[in-house]
């Protein structure tokens, strides 16, 4: 018998990652839907996606103006991604399937964000060259950072994966 744990996670983690940070960072969001949205859908989605991506870990960790702080590193991009891989781990169950899970769900995420990225039509050249590129792997790093410690977590919690 075949357990879906492991899907269904993934795709319970891919929904919430177009909610996770409005939820812990609603008022930044908002006024950023307003301002470039309008009404474009795609532009919304791919505002909320790549929310997701804005933490920078690289500038965090070695920006000599600011040392960094325990409660600099919980920035709600970070947050967001633990509660996401923590979800994720829990559902696929097991500290392997949970760390696998949590993992697709940050590389399907990144794919989503660069899909509707081009059909909003984002200058994506921007986010991968010059300047943006530091900001932008600093995300993609703070992302994998934070979803393997929630999918870590949330395998552990839920117990070891047993196939029936």
């Amino acid at each position: 018998m075949t357990s879906y744990r492991l899907i269904i996670g993934i795709i319970v983690g891919i929904l919430l990652s177009f909610f996770t940070v409005f939820f812990f960072n609603m008022t930044v969001i908002i006024s950023q839907i307003q301002l470039y949205a309008g009404t474009d859908i795609i532009r919304i989605a791919s505002l909320l996606v790549g929310a997701n991506f804005d933490f920078n870990m690289i500038s965090f960790l070695i920006n000599p103006l600011q040392p960094p702080s325990i409660l600099g590193f919980f920035a709600p991009e970070i947050l967001a991604w633990i509660f996401i891989g923590y979800f994720t781990g829990s559902i696929a169950k097991g500290l392997r399937r949970g760390t696998i899970a949590s993992s697709l769900v940050v590389i399907v995420v990144l794919l989503i964000w660069i899909i509707l990225s081009i059909f909003s039509q984002v200058d994506l050249m921007a986010l991968f060259q010059g300047a943006q590129l530091i900001e932008t792997l600093g995300g993609i790093i703070s992302a994998f950072l934070g979803v393997l410690i929630g999918g870590i977590a949330g395998g552990l919690i839920s117990g070891p994966y047993e196939e029936f």
